[in-house]
């Protein structure tokens, strides 16, 4: 998003807590620096940002780490920054305690969210609809088309052998677990895995344990995603909560048809509404319940067509990059007084 801004011919700067973090944003062109906020009990770090602000001078400053909230709201106000926007990205950040409660009805002057159904929290506290935006994540979709047999190749995975998969960090909150239970239910299915993190030990050990180890490939970290995408006839997303998912969108992109757990998002990406045609399935979050959608998927080749198209098209007509950059900059322009 800072990027795109960027190339749109804002200025932009990045403040986060970790070096490896800025360095990652300054290689992809995103000026970036330290500035660090911890714990609500740290108070003096609101009055460092504010400092920073003050010396930076920003038309708008987003916050995009609910936990820290509360302090870099107050940062900012104390500095006099125009426009301060929360970004909410996980269903899960919810104004549960007083301090969030005070800093989205009073130090905020606007928070965004990235699937319609997390707006609800918000509202129900008695914050204003006026201040609350949606906001879709953008995903790129102009990217070439990727070889579908180039990573089954490499694996050793026959062209007719059906494959589902998913990309995602290996943390508690995705519930891979679950995504390997879903594939004991289905004997003639193989699984891919990209991403990494600190439960792969502990994941494969699982698979081992429902005796899938033959079925299941841990890709690890992958650059090549779009070749992981391209070799799977279906993405499976089993995560307990999300916002809009930016893996999913990505698997849109490529025109894969997803089965999804109900997390916030997931209808607003795929079920059926003006836009014609579902892209994929959204069930609940029982292991048998998401290997029969992705049954019947496997069971009807010309469904699972029709939502490839649905999927690509609304990577492109509503999810793209674009749209989330002009709504961004509405959101951030200073209103007239």
């Amino acid at each position: 998003m800072l990027r795109g801004l960027q190339e749109r011919g804002h200025e932009v700067l990045l403040l986060c807590n970790d070096e490896l973090v800025a360095s990652e944003a300054r290689s992809k062109g995103v000026p970036a620096e330290l500035c660090v906020v911890g714990g609500d009990i740290a108070l003096p770090h609101a009055f460092r940002l504010s400092r920073v602000l003050k010396r930076r001078r920003p038309d708008a400053f987003i916050i995009g780490t609910y936990k820290k909230l509360f302090l870099a709201s107050l940062g900012a106000r104390m500095a006099g920054v125009p426009r301060i926007i929360a970004r909410v990205g996980l269903e899960s950040d919810t104004p549960r305690s007083t301090k969030y409660r005070i800093a989205l009805r009073h130090l905020v002057d606007g928070i965004v969210v990235n699937g319609r159904r997390m707006s609800e929290a918000f509202s129900e506290i008695g914050v204003e609809n006026s201040k609350i935006r949606v906001i879709w994540n953008g995903v790129n979709a102009s990217h070439p088309p990727a070889d579908p047999m180039a990573l089954r190749q490499d694996l050793g995975i026959p062209a007719n052998q059906f494959l589902i998969g998913t990309v995602a960090r290996l943390a508690k909150q995705k519930r891979i677990d679950r995504l390997l239970e879903v594939t004991a239910l289905l004997p003639d299915v193989v699984c891919l895995i990209a991403g990494d993190g600190t439960r792969k030990a502990e994941l494969e050990e699982k698979a081992r344990s429902l005796d899938i180890e033959e079925r299941v490939r841990f890709l690890g970290h992958r650059d090549d995603v779009g070749e992981v995408m391209a070799a799977l006839d279906v993405f499976v997303m089993t995560s307990d909560t999300e916002g809009l998912s930016n893996a999913m969108l990505e698997a849109m992109s490529y025109a894969l048809p997803i089965v999804s757990t109900d997390v916030s998002g997931a209808e607003d990406a795929l079920v059926r509404d003006d836009h014609g045609a579902a892209a994929g399935l959204v069930t609940d979050f029982e292991p048998k319940s998401i290997a029969s959608a992705i049954e019947s998927l496997r069971k009807d080749p010309a469904l699972r067509a029709t939502m490839s198209r649905a999927a690509r098209k609304r990577a492109i007509t509503r999810f793209s990059q674009g749209q989330m950059l002009a709504a961004w900059e509405e959101v951030l322009a200073r209103p007239t007084p």
